[in-house]
């Protein structure tokens, strides 16, 4: 069976996931992976259930390899970002289409060639941006999605060079997106603005400020799963 692989970020730390599904875990390379099980979709917590995994704590590869196991062959993934673009007002949704990474991205590599033309899957990001357009709010089609090592947030100086060449910032889609192709799973990713980056419009970036945001989205993140898995 070819399922949808969901993968949520922290908009999705609580609640019950979406639909009637069957909670299952994957003993994959060492690592339990709770995924829950519904009709035609599997829906995963990347940041983790019952634990928190901070960004550079993400088990990407075990995440990736259970999926597959389930017979996913397409993923999207769910994420929060923050504006590089002053114009991407809070609350925004994002279905970038392409994205950059300055620190090296994990593989699936050990010693065989393993080569990829990295793409986010133009079909999954129509799925994505119906899902979003279907809910109350902004959306952007296309961006650069452009990921930091976290789980900080990125300096003044490093939000002034990512915003030369990109829209948004986050901390794991980037990662996540190469693993799933080097497995020859398509991908595609939504971020939700949760904040305009550090040093990106009027107001200085708070933690505070980022969290009271990140908890007015989670209504809409909510609601574009619940498209995606209907």
């Amino acid at each position: 069976m070819n399922r949808l692989g969901v993968v949520a970020g922290s908009a999705f730390l609580t609640g019950d996931p979406p639909g009637d599904t069957e909670e299952r875990v994957i003993s994959t390379a060492g690592v339990d992976v709770t995924v829950h099980v519904g009709q035609g979709f599997v829906f995963l917590r990347r940041h983790g259930d019952g634990r928190h995994h901070p960004p550079h704590r993400v088990p990407h590869h075990a995440h990736v390899r259970a999926l597959q196991t389930l017979g996913v062959r397409q993923a999207v993934g769910l994420c929060s970002v923050g504006a590089l673009d002053p114009g991407l007002v809070p609350g925004t949704a994002v279905v970038p289409d392409d994205y950059l990474s300055f620190h090296p991205p994990p593989t699936f590599a050990d010693e065989e060639r393993l080569h990829i033309v990295p793409v986010l899957d133009p079909a999954l990001r129509s799925v994505l941006l119906e899902a979003a357009r279907a809910t109350d709010g902004p959306v952007r089609d296309g961006g650069v999605y452009a990921e930091t090592r976290g789980p900080r947030f990125e300096t003044r100086a490093e939000i002034r060079l990512l915003a030369d060449y990109a829209d948004v910032v986050g901390m794991t889609a980037a990662s996540e997106a190469t693993l799933f192709q080097e497995r020859g799973i398509a991908y595609a990713l939504l971020g939700i603005v949760d904040n305009a980056a550090h040093g990106v419009g009027p107001e200085p970036l708070t933690v505070e400020a980022y969290e009271a945001q990140l908890a007015l989205n989670t209504i809409r993140a909510l609601a574009i799963l619940e498209a995606l898995t209907a």
